[in-house]
């Protein structure tokens, strides 16, 4: 009879000791499962360009608003996966809102042709063109290659509004958001330039 209590007491402490195991273990698993992963910002616009100043500038250009769709106004970056499928990254995000980004990046690709572009808030004639930019698609694709596309309108004081549709592509050089951001640049140039001959083209 001693010796039966024995055995079952040290069966009953070997149990119990499994359950501390497992719940360490578990505990300890859980805690890596919820750590969180590091974080990679980046920027639309690059920052080594000088800044436009309108005394400089040949021309003006007022751009009144940007309008993005839903899926670029969360700060993670997008990846389109398939025709019908976005991937949105919570690892991988925009250090600034896109608009923000888009807007000094216009900015700096419009300065290559002496063309200043300001906020409504800031001095510009009468006579300067005022833009909207109203974004369809900006997006890397799986298809290895970024997509931007939308209609950007063109008004004068003394002119009805024109609207105009364009859709850009540029190659990814290789994997990888950053190869996707500096694809986003070449598009915004092809805008910038587009834009600026269609002024021109109105003047």
């Amino acid at each position: 009879m001693i010796m039966q209590v024995k055995t079952f007491s040290f069966s009953k402490d070997n149990k119990s000791l499994k359950i501390i195991i497992l719940a360490v273990l578990f505990s300890f698993l859980s805690a890596c499962s919820s750590a969180p992963n590091a974080l990679t910002y980046y920027l639309l616009h690059a920052t080594n360009g000088a800044s436009v100043l309108e005394r400089e500038a040949k021309q003006s250009i007022v751009l009144d608003k940007v309008t993005l769709p839903e899926y670029l106004k969360h700060r993670g970056l997008v990846y389109q996966t398939s025709d019908t499928n976005l991937h949105i990254s919570t690892s991988h995000l925009w250090a600034e809102p896109v608009d923000e980004g888009l807007t000094k990046a216009l900015a700096s690709a419009l300065k290559a042709n002496n063309v200043a572009l300001v906020r409504p808030d800031h001095y510009a004639s009468e006579e300067a063109p005022h833009i909207s930019l109203y974004i369809n698609d900006f997006v890397s694709t799986y298809e290895g290659e970024v997509i931007f596309s939308g209609q950007y309108s063109i008004s004068r004081a003394s002119e009805a509004a024109s609207i105009h549709s364009f859709t850009f592509k540029a190659p990814l050089s290789n994997d990888g958001f950053a190869s996707s951001i500096k694809a986003m640049r070449s598009a915004i140039e092809k805008l910038a330039i587009d834009m600026n001959i269609t002024i021109n083209q109105q003047s």
